[in-house]
């Protein structure tokens, strides 16, 4: 009796410590990431605007790749004129996405053609797969040289804080849970005397679908807004060819 009794204060001393480590190790959040895997023939995400110009609108095309060495997973941000904004190449890690390369595009001064300039990138946190409450940050920082002014040096700082739950989020007909994180920005200018301007936001992340809205208010009093919610996704041959349409040269009436 006594070691049957023993038997059993010894399972439940075990199952307390499985708990416990459990419990440290945190909140899994990584199904509200990007479903990685499934995008291994790529995806476009595309964001329209909540205020201002409600026709805005901004396109990720997302996309996996499968290597030796790991799971790779890049952005690519093309603006409402298809034109690329930045490419962001992350890799997928047990613990969360982190940052690898950040490339920035901005016109060349002499031919307005978009060139490239590869961000340093000085804390790679994108989004923890672990979370335990709303007291962690997770720190994403880079700085770069725009080929404009290369003894200029602009840089981002951006904290995220784990919030919780979010609202349910609708899209194409069916409900999604949601996260959500609280974000601080800071973007500077150091060759204008350390020239820098904060902002707040919040991002939601939806199980099974990713990043699906964001806001950011910047400036005195915020007086600088932007938010913008996923409306859509299609293959990149989709892009390709509104991006067709819209640079396509316009045909003269008489001569159709």
């Amino acid at each position: 009796m006594y070691i049957g009794a023993i038997i059993r204060l010894f399972a439940i001393a075990g199952l307390l410590t499985l708990l416990a480590a459990c419990a440290n190790e945190g909140q899994n959040i990584r199904d509200y990431y990007f479903p990685v895997k499934d995008l291994l023939g790529g995806k476009v995400y595309a964001y329209t605007a909540e205020m201002g110009d409600t026709t805005e609108r901004r396109y990720w095309y997302y996309r996996t790749f499968a290597r030796d060495s790991g799971l790779f997973f890049t952005g690519v941000q093309y603006d409402h004129f298809f034109q690329i904004n930045q490419i962001v190449r992350e890799r997928i890690d047990p613990s969360g996405a982190v940052a690898r390369q950040v490339l920035l595009y901005e016109p060349d001064t002499a031919t307005q053609r978009l060139l490239p300039t590869e961000a340093i990138i000085e804390a790679d946190d994108l989004f923890p797969f672990r979370v335990r409450d709303s007291t962690g940050v997770f720190l994403y920082r880079l700085k770069y040289r725009p080929p404009s002014d290369t003894s200029a040096e602009i840089y981002l700082i951006r904290n995220r804080r784990y919030l919780g739950p979010g609202p349910v989020f609708e899209f194409e007909g069916k409900k999604y849970p949601t996260i959500r994180f609280g974000l601080r920005e800071a973007v500077g200018h150091r060759a204008e005397g350390a020239a820098e301007i904060e902002g707040t936001g919040e991002e939601w992340y939806a199980k099974g679908l990713g990043l699906v809205y964001f806001r950011k208010a910047f400036g005195e009093q915020g007086k600088i807004q932007l938010a913008f919610r996923l409306r859509e996704t299609f293959p990149m041959a989709e892009l390709e060819r509104r991006a067709a349409h819209l640079h396509a040269p316009e045909v003269d009436a008489e001569h159709k």
